[in-house]
């Protein structure tokens, strides 16, 4: 698979899994739909991370890992869990010595 075919697989994944969240939505009346189904900031963080589902296909496609289309849905629509898992086990650096 091409990184290109990687990226728009792993955006296609986080397509869906935003779409799993709007469809829980489906049987809530228009006037009580939850603020951020209309906020812009929502949108715009949304659509990176849906461009993050492809860019962590095409870090593993570089990585020389073999990537099947299903597993790059998969990565694409689980970016956000693993985006948040790799920066919460991020080191913590001790403090260095200004002299």
């Amino acid at each position: 698979m091409s990184p290109l075919e990687g990226f728009l697989f792993g955006v296609l994944g986080g397509l869906f899994g935003e779409l799993l969240s709007l469809f829980k939505l489906r049987h809530q009346p228009v006037n009580l739909l939850p603020l951020w189904v209309k906020s812009v900031w929502y949108w715009v963080v949304t659509g990176l991370m849906i461009v993050s589902g492809g860019i962590l296909v095409v870090i593993y496609i570089e990585s020389n890992v073999t990537v099947a289309p299903i597993l790059a849905v998969n990565l694409g629509a689980s970016a956000p869990l693993i985006v948040g898992t790799l920066v919460a086990q991020a080191p913590a650096i001790p403090p260095g010595d200004v002299n």
